[in-house]
């Protein structure tokens, strides 16, 4: 097992620490467990010194005690099945698997997601169980925005109500790609957890991710996303059909962070102003922007933009 301590001083980096806290924002609460999980067992792992320490692990204990006991439905369970082989098989990829941190949290979290499979077929839950689990959460959340709005006899503005209905009916279209997205979320929490633990713990069990302009994966999974892609073209209203879906959503979740890696190295020596008015544009035209990146990041696979960006080596003069 690779042991290793930070380099002395280390801290989070401004991006870093943003992509914890949209990580936290969107998944709050439920799923934030993907991340507080695998943290609280990375730093209890790496025998936990001093008192800073021992607040970190004690106040994540804490939390993710009273996240196992609060209620919920079907849902709420399949999501602390899967956040709890998460801080059990996906940890363990990530501490004695080999390869980058990236490629162990891929490797854990195809193991989770196998295992929440197996305990599915073992209850008899099926996907169109976990569909309408979806639509019914979707559902109820959405009869809490319309309470919320119509409390002390006040009526909601014709847009906002047309907007609730637009949401109702895209729950069961959407409900398809959710599996899809709580697999991205396992596998941001697990490379998260590997980020943060070793600047709580002061040692790293596991190699210390790099940074985000070189994160990559194995172009094998691109076949994840063909096989995706055919599911969705010829599956039908078969049962393939949902997995399809999800396989899609993994796929472009994955493909397009590396589309985004290799935009940012492009842009290293941009003007900040200028980023940051990428940015803002991108919020305002989400789809386009994700589905751009995603191809970015494909075509990453043949022409490998990050290797002919990189400066030339410092030397004497060619002969």
């Amino acid at each position: 097992m690779p042991v290793g301590r930070p380099p002395e001083g280390q801290v989070l980096s401004f991006r870093a620490r943003l992509a914890v806290a949209a990580y936290v924002l969107f998944t709050w609460p439920v799923m934030t467990a993907f991340l507080f999980g695998p943290l609280a067992v990375l730093v209890a792992a790496s025998r936990p010194q001093g008192r800073r320490t021992w607040l970190w692990l004690a106040a994540l204990t804490l939390w993710l005690a009273l996240w196992a006991t609060q209620a919920g439905g079907l849902l709420e369970q399949l999501i602390r099945s899967a956040a709890v082989l998460s801080m059990g098989i996906g940890v363990l990829f990530l501490l004695f698997s080999s390869g980058s941190v990236s490629t162990r949290a891929l490797r854990g979290t195809a193991a989770v997601v196998l295992g929440v499979t197996g305990l599915a077929r073992f209850v008899s839950l099926s996907w169109a169980d976990v569909e309408r689990a979806v639509v019914q959460q979707g559902m109820m959340a959405l009869r809490v925005a319309f309470d919320i709005l119509t409390r002390g006899g006040a009526s909601p503005d014709p847009a906002t109500t047309d907007a609730l209905r637009s949401l109702g009916e895209g729950l069961r279209p959407m409900a398809p790609f959710f599996p899809g997205v709580l697999a991205l979320v396992l596998f941001a929490g697990l490379c998260l957890a590997a980020l943060i633990a070793p600047r709580i713990a002061g040692r790293a069990l596991a190699p210390l991710p790099g940074g985000f302009n070189g994160f990559r994966f194995s172009d094998h999974l691109v076949w994840l996303l063909i096989a995706g892609l055919m599911g969705l073209l010829f599956a039908g209203a078969t049962p393939l059909a949902g997995p399809a879906a999800s396989m899609v959503t993994f796929g472009v979740g994955l493909y397009a962070p590396r589309g985004s890696a290799v935009l940012a190295t492009a842009l290293r020596l941009a003007p900040r102003l200028f980023v940051m008015m990428l940015i803002v544009g991108a919020f305002f035209l989400l789809p386009f922007a994700v589905g751009g990146l995603a191809l970015l990041g494909l075509a990453d696979i043949w022409l490998d933009f990050r290797r002919r960006m990189a400066p030339p080596p410092s030397g004497g003069l060619d002969r």
